[in-house]
């Protein structure tokens, strides 16, 4: 689950939309031309991101050909396996899951055009809504993809899985955190309390 270059094939091995990705290696990422043809069939803007980093560490997003190489070495000081990832513009979803079943879903509506460290960690960089207002339909569907990823990766006990829905209300999964934050006002606590399950009573069903 770490390693989101699996996850995402993981995610496509079982029907589950991801945004197109492209896995290069931090030692061959000096000599991009051998990645120039796979990389000019990505559009501007693209991401470049660590493929086992979280908190979004090492994340930039790509506007120009110029931005691309200091991108690289952004994510390289934190892995040695960077992902080129298509930019979806959308809605920032997430979704925990408790035992096997998933938690209301939060909408994430952050002060930057994406969900970075500064909005992540900082009070008032976010607006978090909870449960999501989605139609019934877009909300079973992100569930259920949710507890598919969660399932097929081996997961247990407890985790939250990353979700973009784009204007036409198709979603795509990004990654799956089997080690969420767990403060009292972490995302996963801020579900379970939508689902009626206060923070010491959420802390004490995962360790039971």
């Amino acid at each position: 689950a770490m390693d989101k270059n699996i996850s995402k094939h993981i995610a496509q091995s079982i029907k589950v939309p991801t945004p197109k990705w492209l896995l290069i290696k931090k030692n061959l990422s000096v000599g991009m031309k051998l990645y120039d043809n796979e990389v000019s069939k990505f559009t501007y803007p693209y991401i470049v991101k660590p493929s086992n980093e979280g908190s979004t560490y090492g994340l930039s997003i790509v506007n120009n050909e110029s931005q691309l190489s200091s991108a690289i070495e952004n994510a390289s000081e934190f892995s040695n396996e960077i992902i080129i990832e298509e930019y979806i513009k959308g809605r920032e979803l997430t979704v925990g899951i408790l035992g096997n079943k998933p938690l209301p879903i939060v909408e994430i509506k952050p002060k930057h055009d994406l969900y970075d460290f500064e909005c992540k960690y900082i009070k008032g960089m976010s607006e978090y809504i909870v449960p999501a207002e989605l139609p019934d339909s877009i909300t079973r569907k992100i569930s259920t993809d949710a507890l598919k990823i969660y399932n097929t990766i081996g997961c247990r006990h407890y985790a939250r899985a990353d979700f973009l829905l784009n204007e036409k209300n198709e979603h795509y999964f990004l990654e799956i955190n089997t080690l969420p934050g767990m403060t009292s006002t972490s995302l996963l606590p801020k579900a379970a309390k939508a689902a009626g399950l206060e923070f010491t009573g959420l802390i004490d069903n995962i360790i039971k």
